[in-house]
């Protein structure tokens, strides 16, 4: 009989802190596996999204959403430079579902065009994520919380002025 051992909260906490700082694309692999990006993403976003404009979509709602994240996760301050990272880092970029690069007018218009529906998505993230942070480590929680609620309030007001 193989012996086997229970992985506990932490256990994967430290396994994905080891991977996010030494192993970019496995830390990737890491997310791909345990999340599933379109349980986050309410149907009225795609319904709103996939409207018909007269021309299919060139990039795909989840490979925006992923970018964002990313651009959260790995607390990169601007588009351009997360368009950056997409350009250089073909793993990131797989990893998004991007086969080319948006440009930098393509994010901003999404930003613009879909807020609402963004807010929804990231505070479903949020509700997921929080009591697992919590359990980690309650004062760390409290910080990220406050931290990306930061960064998605100045995010907004830097697309509505």
């Amino acid at each position: 009989m193989i012996p086997y051992k229970q992985l506990s909260l932490e256990d994967i906490f430290s396994d994905c802190q080891e991977k996010f700082e030494n192993d970019k694309p496995a830390f990737l692999s890491l997310l791909e596996t345990h999340i599933d990006i379109d349980e986050f993403i309410p149907i009225s976003f795609r319904n709103h999204f996939y409207a018909s404009t007269g021309r299919t979509r060139v990039y795909p709602l989840h490979a925006l959403l992923w970018a964002l994240i990313i651009q959260r996760i790995f607390s990169i301050p601007t588009d351009i430079l997360l368009l950056t990272f997409l350009a250089y880092s073909k793993p990131l970029r797989e990893f998004c579902g991007f086969t080319k690069v948006p440009d930098a007018s393509k994010i901003t218009r999404f930003k613009q065009d879909f807020l609402d529906d963004l807010q929804l998505v990231f505070d479903r993230l949020v509700d997921a994520t929080e009591p697992i942070c919590r359990a980690i480590d309650s004062a760390k929680a409290d910080m990220t919380i406050f931290d990306s609620l930061k960064s998605l309030y100045s995010a907004e007001c830097q697309i509505r002025s």
